[in-house]
C-alpha cells in the first residue's frame, strides 16, 4: 500500500492552457503519444484548461489556481493568427510579463502556434495523405482561416470527426522534423518528465 502511494505521489502533474476544444483534443493526443514513445519512469497526470477569450496577460491567474492543485509544470499554447515575428513576440511578452514578476517562468513554457494548431497537423504530410488520400500543395497558405479551409478540402471537412481521425494518425516525430513550435513543445514536455530528448536536427532525421 505504501509503495502504491509513493508511486502516485511521484507522478508529474502537468497542465496545458489552450484556446479551445480543437486544441485540447490535439495537444492531449500528441502529448500522450510522446509519453508512450519515451516511457518516463512514472506516468504523468495531464489537465487541459480551455482559455479561449481569456486576456493573454491574465493567463497567469490560471497558472496560480493550478498551483494550488499541486500542478508543477505548465504549457501555454495559443494560436497567433499571424506569421509576423514582431506581432508574435509582442503576444509572448504579454503572457510572460506577469509570470516573470511572480517568478513562475521556470515552471511555464509559452508555445505560440504559428499561426494555429493546424500548422502542427499540416506538418505531418504522411498522416494527411493517409487520411485524405491526397497530397499537400507545394506552397501552403499562411493565415489561420486559410489553413482550416485547406484541411477541410483535404479531409472532406475539419470538424470534430476529422480532428479525432487526425489525432489518431499524427506522428510526433514527423511533426517535430517540420514544425519548430512543436519541437519546442516536445522538448519542454520531456524536460518536465525529466527525460532527455534530442532535437530533430540532433537526430539527423526524426522521421522513422
Amino acid at each position: 500500500m505504501r509503495r502504491q502511494s509513493a508511486k502516485r505521489s511521484a507522478r508529474r502533474k502537468i497542465a496545458f492552457l489552450v484556446d479551445g476544444d480543437k486544441e485540447k483534443l490535439l495537444v492531449e493526443a500528441l502529448a500522450r503519444k510522446v509519453v508512450a514513445r519515451h516511457r518516463p519512469v512514472s506516468e504523468p497526470r495531464f489537465a487541459t484548461i480551455r482559455c479561449g477569450g481569456t486576456p493573454r496577460e491574465g493567463l497567469f491567474s490560471v497558472v496560480e489556481l493550478m498551483l494550488t492543485k499541486n500542478y508543477q509544470r505548465f504549457f501555454i499554447l495559443f494560436g497567433t493568427g499571424s506569421n509576423r515575428k514582431q506581432r508574435i513576440s509582442s503576444m509572448v511578452s504579454e503572457i510572460q510579463a506577469p509570470l516573470v514578476r511572480l517568478r513562475l517562468m521556470d515552471m511555464v513554457s509559452v508555445i505560440p502556434l504559428v499561426p494555429s494548431i493546424e500548422s502542427w497537423v499540416l506538418a505531418d504530410e504522411e498522416a494527411i495523405g493517409q487520411a485524405g488520400g491526397t497530397h499537400l500543395p507545394e506552397e501552403l497558405p499562411r493565415g489561420r482561416e486559410q489553413l482550416e479551409a485547406l484541411l477541410g478540402e483535404l479531409l472532406g471537412g475539419w470538424g470534430p470527426k476529422e480532428q479525432k481521425r487526425m489525432a489518431r494518425s499524427l506522428d510526433p516525430e514527423r511533426i517535430r522534423a517540420k514544425d519548430a513550435s512543436f519541437d519546442a513543445f516536445v522538448r519542454g514536455l520531456l524536460a518536465a518528465l525529466e527525460t532527455r530528448v534530442l532535437s530533430a536536427a540532433e537526430q539527423g532525421s526524426a522521421v522513422p
